[in-house]
């Protein structure tokens, strides 16, 4: 077969395209500083990629319902200090009701300020976070203790479908890594009814009441038992902010570890690019220069 000189001129055409694309290339890669910009750049890379931008994405997640929950337990932690010192103050006007020499009307006065710590403990367990009840459970919109308080029956505010009152139960549970759920706060019924932290105030504000010596020690026991219950609540609290911490800071580990392999699937390394592109330039440059000298015409004229 002949050669003519316009096969030439137009195989000499394809090869320098080729050489002005890998030039085009090297330098948007420089440009943007991304190797990888499309799947097509580089489909195993492009694929990887992808699987560690999802798992990236995930972390962030993990990471953002971790601080939501550490922020639930504080304000948990701050209400357990809280209902401490009061139970600690129930348990004094207990130890002074109690005495012997007292007189009804001193009881009395006694009475008043318990019933104000029983206010004060609704109010605990009353507390919002952001828009919702932090001790609600799974009825987290609506408040879960009657305030002011009742004197008799039920302490819970919620009601179901006969009306009837029912304890605040479940939790709000956060996904703090892959199928790790965890509840981050106790509920209501958790916290005050079961501990007898409202019922134990209230046996002593009607003993007090009654002005009877004997059921005012029997509630002084149960203050006593009510405060106990509480700093075992304190201990759960303290481990499942320890969990959070725990699972923070493997994350941080792990999302700084998958955008560094990101990196390095996606990102073009400037000193490698730099002097790719210089020796596809000189490339370039000499295949011009080698094709003029052997057609004896200008490029121009097939470009």
């Amino acid at each position: 077969m002949r050669i003519t000189n316009g096969m030439i001129a137009r195989s000499t055409q394809l090869n320098l395209r080729a050489g002005l694309s890998g030039v085009d290339r090297v330098r948007n890669e420089i440009a943007t500083g991304l190797r990888v910009r499309t799947m097509s750049d580089d489909p195993i890379a492009g694929g990887e990629v992808l699987r560690t931008s999802s798992s990236l994405r995930a972390i962030g997640q993990f990471r953002r319902n971790i601080e939501q929950g550490l922020g639930r337990a504080n304000v948990e932690n701050d209400v357990l200090a809280k209902l401490t010192d009061t139970l600690t103050r129930g348990a004094e006007l207990a130890v002074q009701g109690g005495n012997g020499t007292m007189t009804a009307t001193s009881r009395q006065a006694i009475k008043s300020e318990v019933d104000q710590l029983i206010a004060f403990s609704v109010q605990l367990g009353n507390t919002r976070f952001g828009n919702s009840y932090l001790f609600g459970g799974d009825r987290a919109g609506e408040a879960p203790f009657t305030s002011p308080p009742p004197a008799t029956g039920s302490f819970s505010a919620l009601r179901d479908a006969l009306n009837q009152p029912v304890n605040p139960s479940g939790g709000v549970s956060l996904e703090i890594g892959d199928d790790n759920f965890l509840t981050p706060t106790h509920n209501g019924a958790e916290l005050f009814l079961d501990t007898d932290a409202l019922g134990s105030l209230r046996a002593l504000s009607d003993a007090l009441g009654a002005n009877n010596s004997a059921d005012i020690q029997t509630a002084m026991s149960r203050v006593s038992a009510a405060n106990s219950a509480v700093q075992l609540r304190i201990g759960t609290n303290g481990a499942r902010v320890n969990e959070m911490e725990t699972a923070q800071l493997a994350m941080r580990d792990q999302e700084l570890s998958m955008k560094a392999y990101l990196s390095e699937l996606r990102d073009t390394p400037i000193d490698e690019a730099i002097a790719e592109l210089t020796g596809k330039q000189t490339l370039y440059q000499a295949a011009m220069g080698a094709t003029a000298r052997v057609l004896g015409l200008s490029l121009a004229n097939y470009l």
